[in-house]
């Protein structure tokens, strides 16, 4: 089998292309899929990635024709970016028919929704399509002509990271294509877990990780945290692990975060560490880990976080739904209502024998599920199925 795989960005930091990463090389290991890949940079890490596993690349540029309604004064530029990204990549999908069509790519592959350009190319070369999505987008998105049916028409799969996810496409086609996929997180399996080391101290350590925007909501734990000390809880501190995204429409919430600290004076409960490198050494600190997004589409991290043993609380919304049973596996508390946070950190933090019981099935749930093997197993298997569908 031989893919031509079209990504949404060059970097490696977000999870769209750590996922699409795991996925190429255990489909180039395990099953000897021959894989080119189209990026929009010449030059970036997942570049340097692919390379190193002697997986092929090539790049035009391109940024995608989906945004987002801000209300921030630069609307009327997103919707001009939308148009222009459309014209573009239909340009270069003619552009690179030409040197294309030598290749007898089987199946064109896109990771997220974000670019068109692959389903143009598996028009032009006559070839199935498969487009994974992995994101809610915003509350007001702007699709221009890449919208939630042109998205099902012009492919012959549309792989969903969770049901979530694929309720929220349900709304507008038929679910004939849809298909759900978990992640597969390739984050290392058996380690020691957090509730069976002995701490060297009294105070709960608690981490969040993830961009620092408005949609992760680190905001609540650090009011939860807040509200914990004003409580005579000082046996706590949080650690903000993540960075801020280079656009000047979501930068201000950094600055948001760094502000609060220092006027709530939580510089010795707070410490933000930028970005990290090596989580699994940083986890092993820590007691209980956060997912607080708005609506999460899936959550590597929570996931990172019970392999290490950490407790997880999570807010009752999108992905988190999926790997989280409340009072098993993890808890939940009403998104949005930090309150409600605060309470399930006091009651963890104040019966140890309950930490420990949901911590230890968060664990041994995170061993058997989301693994790597699992995922690109199904993968390859939709790929087979409509190659299949092909040759009837």
């Amino acid at each position: 089998m031989k893919i031509l795989v079209v990504t949404h960005d060059s970097n490696f930091s977000g999870g769209a292309n750590r996922s699409l990463y795991m996925v190429l090389k255990n489909l180039k290991n395990s099953y000897y899929v021959e894989c080119e890949v189209l990026l929009p940079k010449k030059h970036g890490e997942l570049n340097k990635k692919l390379e190193e596993l002697e997986i092929p690349t090539f790049s035009v540029p391109y940024f995608g024709v989906v945004s987002g309604i801000r209300q921030d004064g630069k609307d009327v530029l997103r919707r001009a970016k939308v148009s222009i990204g459309y014209y573009l990549e239909k340009f270069w999908s003619l552009y690179l028919f030409k040197r294309l069509k030598a290749k007898k790519y089987d199946l064109v592959y896109t990771n997220t929704r974000l670019p068109i350009l692959g389903a143009l190319l598996a028009e032009k070369l006559k070839i199935p399509h498969v487009i994974h999505v992995r994101e809610f987008l915003t509350e007001t998105p702007l699709l221009g002509k890449w919208g939630y049916e042109q998205v099902y028409e012009r492919s012959n799969r549309v792989i969903l990271i969770s049901e979530a996810l694929k309720k929220k496409y349900e709304h507008y086609v038929p679910s004939e294509k849809l298909i759900t996929i978990h992640n597969g997180v390739d984050s290392p399996l058996h380690l020691k877990p957090a509730f069976e080391k002995t701490k060297t101290d009294a105070c709960y350590h608690i981490v969040i990780v993830g961009r620092l925007v408005p949609d992760k909501a680190q905001l609540d734990a650090i009011k939860a945290i807040e509200k914990l000390v004003e409580e005579n809880e000082k046996n706590i501190h949080l650690h903000i692990v993540g960075s801020s995204p280079k656009r000047s429409h979501i930068d201000w919430y950094a600055k948001e975060i760094y502000d609060y600290i220092t006027l709530k004076q939580l510089s010795d409960y707070v410490t933000c560490h930028g970005e990290v490198n090596d989580m699994v050494s940083l986890r092993a600190k820590m007691d209980i880990e956060l997912m607080c997004a708005i609506r999460e589409t899936f959550g590597r991290v929570t996931v990172e976080g019970m392999r290490s043993g950490l407790l997880l609380i999570g807010a009752n919304t999108g992905g988190t739904l999926e790997i989280i049973t409340d009072h098993q596996t993890g808890l939940l508390y009403e998104q949005g209502h930090v309150d409600d946070l605060k309470e399930k950190i006091k009651g963890v933090i104040s019966n140890k024998q309950l930490y420990k019981n949901i911590a230890k099935n968060g664990y041994q749930y995170a061993q058997l599920n989301f693994t790597p093997a699992k995922n690109v197993t199904e993968i390859y298997h939709v790929f087979k199925a409509v190659l299949d569908e092909k040759t009837k």
